[in-house]
């Protein structure tokens, strides 16, 4: 076969490829070099992010745990010993590794397997809790390699990613796949805002990264979602996006605990239904459902039935989101909080005080019930209503501080039975207003109706906390 010059010059009818060769060299030689702005062409080969991962998997270690746990089917027996396996990755050369709290929970020993290296003792030096399923482990050694942080705020649906830990305890494993969605909600906690992967992650990987193709760490796996509790990876897992994980690695590193901003609100999103029935429009913010009795929310002047749109400087795009931004923020700064309320927009400064003890919150939230002031029954909606005697009171077990209206029965398929009011429910305000009597609440129906709204809006104590919750009326419901 001639060579390429040859075959070229050997017919004239080819000098148009011949041409186009040469314009592709000439292209070539005066190509600019990219600078570091720019995307790198190692970025797009498959041997530059070989390069980059195997870089990085000395920074990731494999964890092994020892439990001792009761036996469910045999209470009276001994506890019995159980290994579990996890991930981790090194932040700090001296020793720190960052895993998943439910990965250490309850642990008698904690051993730590690095790369290249031998197996170490760990110990817990910061502990997140369930709020964030993040620990801080430390081990005694130095000079360690540390992972390198990318930007999840730069994370984009569809994006190249790779999962890095020890899945089922079998050694270190790589998995590849994409981002599949953001700012995903699967009820771990109150701040969820995941990153769902459709790379393969296993029982044994949580505690390990998620990273893009630079090999700069977006992510710590955390969770998936499988059809049984032993099953494996289908596509569906989680990880904690990095500004959530440097922020707690951050806090635990400086007082081993959170140290959470607090603002003492319970809070909902605001729905189509409620945005109807309060007037705003269109639906956005987080309408307050209940306040700690002298929280800080309630000593700035927030009120249930305010609904918060705007926090400092930021426009939270839903009630996670607020929560994280009223987590983060300094402890003693005061916060212009801006809200909804009586159809107009205003502003209360809030001043953030710093997480109380869990016991001591729960039991203040439970307690955000105080005596209230408490609307003839209204039968189209299903409801039926009467005064709190104290027979109803023992009848529903209701707590002594709980005041309103009760729900003595329910009409089955009503609208009422729809919206998932029961009986033993207890109204405590229709449309932002207060409530004592069942006339109350029909005259508050009755006002919703009268001002063109097509839904009320009523706060309701359930057995377990308040929550908002709308009642279509009139043809427009």
């Amino acid at each position: 076969m001639p060579a390429l010059g040859q075959w070229l010059q050997s017919d004239p009818r080819r000098s148009v490829l011949r041409g186009a060769i040469v314009a592709l060299a000439v292209a070539i030689v005066a190509a600019p070099v990219p600078t570091a702005a720019q995307v790198r062409l190692g970025d797009l080969l498959p041997f530059g992010r070989t390069h980059r991962i195997a870089k990085l998997l000395p920074t990731v270690v494999a964890i092994e745990t020892i439990n001792f746990e009761k036996d469910p089917k045999d209470p009276s027996a001994p506890p019995r010993r159980v290994e579990k396996f996890a991930s981790g990755f090194i932040v700090d050369a001296n020793g720190l590794i960052v895993t998943n709290h439910h990965a250490i929970d309850g642990a008698s020993e904690i051993n730590v397997s690095l790369k290249s290296g031998p197996t170490l003792k760990a110990k817990v030096i910061g502990d997140a809790g369930f709020n964030v399923d993040l620990a801080l482990l430390k081990i005694d050694a130095d000079k360690l390699p540390v992972v390198t942080w990318g930007n999840s705020r730069k994370v984009r649906v569809g994006d190249a990613v790779f999962a890095i830990g020890n899945p089922l305890g079998i050694g270190e494993s790589v998995s590849a796949g994409v981002v599949s969605a953001l700012n995903r909600n699967i009820g771990e906690t109150p701040y969820d805002d995941f990153i769902q992967t459709d790379a393969a992650i296993n029982h044994g990987n949580s505690g390990g990264i998620l990273v893009d193709t630079r090999g700069d760490v977006i992510g710590v796996n955390t969770a998936i979602f499988s059809p049984t509790d032993t099953g494996g990876s289908i596509g569906l897992g989680f990880a904690i996006p990095e500004y959530d994980v440097r922020f707690v690695i951050d806090r635990l590193r400086k007082y081993g605990k959170l140290n959470f901003g607090y603002l003492g609100v319970r809070l909902q999103d605001v729905t189509a239904d409620m945005a109807d029935a309060l007037g705003m429009g269109a639906p956005h913010g987080s309408i307050i459902a209940s306040l700690v009795p002298d929280g800080p929310g309630q000593a700035a002047g927030l009120t249930e039935g305010d609904v918060i749109v705007k926090f400092g400087n930021d426009t939270p795009t839903d009630t996670r989101a607020l929560r994280r931004m009223i987590a983060v923020a300094k402890i003693g700064d005061t916060v212009p909080v801006s809200i909804w309320r009586d159809g107009k927009a205003q502003t209360i400064k809030a001043t953030i005080q710093e997480w109380p003890d869990e016991t001591k919150t729960a039991t203040a939230e439970a307690a955000a019930t105080e005596e209230r002031p408490a609307t003839t029954n209204p039968a189209q909606l299903g409801l039926h209503l009467e005064p709190i005697t104290d027979e109803a009171r023992a009848k529903f077990k209701l707590a002594t501080g709980v005041s309103g209206v009760l729900v003595s029965d329910i009409t089955h398929n009503s609208t009422a039975s729809d919206q998932g009011l029961a009986a033993g429910d207890v109204i405590v305000k229709v449309q932002q207003e207060r409530v004592s009597t069942p006339a109350e609440v029909q005259q508050g129906l009755s006002d919703a109706l009268a001002q063109d709204h097509h839904h009320a809006l009523l706060l309701v104590q359930k057995p377990d906390a308040q929550q908002w919750v709308t009642l279509p009326i009139g043809s427009g419901g």
